[in-house]
């Protein structure tokens, strides 16, 4: 979701803050809310066809196939990276990502956020973030959780993470492509993973774009159990667009208006309502602790 403020990576706080939120905080707008009868303006897209190709197929390393999903992943869905490729996909060639498997995260890899909450409210402090048994952690404790940004970019490519979200009213898992511009809506933005909804029922994909200033997007939502296993990815080309959940094309863009031309990188946050017809404010249901987890990420490029 477009909302510059939770990008900002800065412990300073400006005065222009809740102009920014004010601003930015409802895009891509109201979309699959916890109460049941919210509106869902997701009804108002354009439908997207469903089929069933799988992803083309992994990068390999020098060492030989990317590893395949740790048991933990199991039940999850089918792994990304099936059998079989789509028709004109280029030979993806690893380029970066993290296993998350040392004790701590890399900083040359990622920029951690120090701020206050994406919608204005609560704290987005470092210490909310944790690497252990394998997985980067994003806990979500009181009113503070946390986000990080990857502190390079590029332009096009496929990028793929194993990911899941606890249960829980009052945050919503974000993962997306932020432009390194810092210009949005101008330069776009690309939303790979957004759970807001408390049951972890509903994962998003939006597409935002708008050259003259003003937001524009299109995308589309899939049902399923967010708060175990499951992979994403997307492939970002000059001619196209494409999302994938556990190995199935779940929506494709081929409008050249729509796709991105400048270089982005990649974000993971958890982040706090209340944000109208979008994450919930907490309340007594809200656990003590809830995380984003996320087990993998790799990134790759065309030759």
């Amino acid at each position: 979701m477009s909302r510059i403020a939770r990008r900002m990576r800065s412990s300073v706080v400006c005065a222009g803050l809740a102009v920014l939120l004010a601003a930015c905080a409802g895009a891509p707008g109201p979309r699959t809310a916890a109460p049941d009868n919210a509106p869902d303006l997701f009804e108002a897209l354009p439908p997207t066809s469903v089929v069933t190709e799988p992803p083309s197929p992994a990068p390999t390393t020098s060492a030989g196939p990317t590893p395949a999903p740790r048991t933990r992943d199991a039940g999850g869905g089918r792994g990304a990276s099936g059998p079989g490729a789509v028709e004109g996909s280029p030979k993806w060639r690893p380029t970066g990502g993290d296993e998350f498997n040392g004790s701590e995260l890399d900083p040359s890899e990622w920029t951690l956020y120090d701020s206050v909450g994406g919608f204005g409210t609560g704290y987005r402090k470092p210490e909310a973030i944790s690497q252990s048994d394998g997985t980067l952690k994003i806990t979500a404790t009181g009113d503070v959780s946390g986000g990080m940004a990857m502190t390079k970019g590029q332009l096009y490519g496929r990028w793929e993470f194993r990911a899941r979200t606890d249960l829980g009213r009052g945050f919503g898992s974000a993962i997306l492509l932020w432009p390194d511009s810092e210009k949005w809506p101008q330069d776009g933005e690309l939303d790979i993973m957004e759970v807001p909804g408390e049951k972890r029922d509903l994962a998003h994909f939006v597409v935002h774009w708008g050259p003259d200033g003003t937001d524009k997007m299109n995308g589309t939502q899939v049902s399923g159990d967010f708060s175990k296993w499951h992979t994403f990815t997307l492939e970002w080309l000059p001619n196209r667009i494409t999302w994938y959940v556990d190995g199935v094309k779940k929506y494709e863009n081929t409008d050249k208006a729509v796709i991105p031309k400048t270089p982005m990188h990649l974000t993971i946050q958890l982040d706090e309502g209340p944000q109208k017809d979008w994450i919930l404010p907490r309340d007594d249901t809200t656990p003590a602790e809830l995380s984003l987890e996320v087990d993998w990420v790799r990134i790759s490029k065309a030759p």
